[in-house]
């Protein structure tokens, strides 16, 4: 399971392992089953007409920016700028320039060719060959149904989920949205299926976090409560995680949180080690007791945190399934945007 922060051990507390714009994804590619109950009573009528609007307008961003492919509509915002604006844009030029018409239209967004000019420190050689190969995987994972409307994906995405073992929720200070992961909870061992929920839940964080703040990152909280060696996956699934984060979402993990891994953790982490690239290695942060909560602290309100990996968000709703998938992709559970009492 790939993640990321500037880790730390036990000892030496260093380990590691594997604005404004619009969100990307339309209201209608957001697995969601819209209620439709009427009321009589004029009060609930006008209440359940403002949630739908305000449901509407999160939403509506959606439309302005999937398949574009001019790096002017983002105008560099959300990450920080990593070789230069004037760099990354002639990089940018390249990559696009050595795209098919076809494959242009297949970008995810308009800054894809920016993440991978980066990832690849600024070797446009490589860049190239590395979104080419993306842009392939994404249609030949059915990239498209795992985020629309497709019914038998989104009754395989519901069913990953029926545990609560991976979620989408809340922000940390920057508006980067939350992947909440819990492996103890795991029900399910067909590989492809979990490959399939993984990547439902980071095309949501990416979306949420787009429409949040423009950003393009996000966060992954582990919870290891609870977990035992007969709940960690065999390792072909442990490596399939790691190279569809490492290779196919490039600079999009900013942190990632193990929070409380058990002892037997340890083992499971020595096989996965060597297929960790540095990279991914430093945005790794183990949080153990205290010190771990410090560590989350640094860049995370607790108060929206839930208490199971030691933050203060005594009022956070458990987790719904069923309200979680009739909601839009590109809006997290509980999601503080929306008022959930309407």
């Amino acid at each position: 399971m790939a993640t990321q922060t500037q880790a730390q051990d036990d000892h030496s507390e260093a380990m590691a392992i594997s604005g404004p714009p619009a969100a990307a994804i339309e209201k209608e590619d957001s697995f969601q089953t819209q209620p439709s109950s009427m009321s009589e009573d004029p009060e609930e009528e006008e209440e359940e007409e403002e949630m739908s609007e305000e449901l509407h307008q999160i939403t509506l961003s959606a439309n302005n920016n999937n398949t574009g492919t001019s790096l002017v509509e983002h105008e560099f915002v959300g990450e920080p700028v990593m070789f230069g604006e004037q760099a990354e844009r002639e990089g940018c030029e390249e990559i696009l320039a050595a795209l098919t018409p076809s494959e242009k239209e297949k970008l995810a967004d308009p800054n894809m060719p920016l993440r991978h000019f980066r990832a690849e420190k600024g070797k446009t050689d490589k860049a190239i060959k590395k979104i080419k190969a993306t842009i392939a995987w994404r249609e030949e994972f059915g990239m498209e149904k795992i985020k629309g409307g497709d019914e038998e994906m989104r009754k395989i995405v519901m069913k990953e989920s029926e545990t609560g073992k991976m979620y989408v929720r809340g922000y940390d200070e920057e508006g980067r949205a939350i992947i909440y992961m819990r492996p103890a909870k795991e029900n399910t061992h067909v590989e492809l299926d979990n490959m399939r929920d993984l990547v439902y839940h980071l095309e949501r964080a990416i979306a949420s976090t787009l429409r949040k703040s423009g950003k393009e990152k996000f966060n992954m909280i582990i919870d290891y409560d609870g977990f035992k060696l007969r709940n960690a996956p065999p390792l072909s699934t442990s490596k399939f995680t790691l190279n569809i984060l490492q290779k196919h979402y490039p600079e999009r993990l900013h942190r990632a949180y193990l929070c409380n891994p058990p002892l037997v953790f340890r083992t499971c982490w020595a096989l996965i080690q060597p297929f960790v690239d540095p990279v991914t290695k430093e945005k790794i942060v183990f949080c153990h007791g205290k010190s771990g909560v410090e560590k989350m602290k640094e860049r995370m309100d607790m108060d929206t945190i839930e208490v199971s990996v030691g933050g203060t968000g005594t009022n956070l709703r458990e987790f719904d399934m069923q309200e979680y998938f009739d909601t839009p992709l590109n809006v997290t559970f509980d999601d503080p945007d929306i008022d959930s009492s309407k």
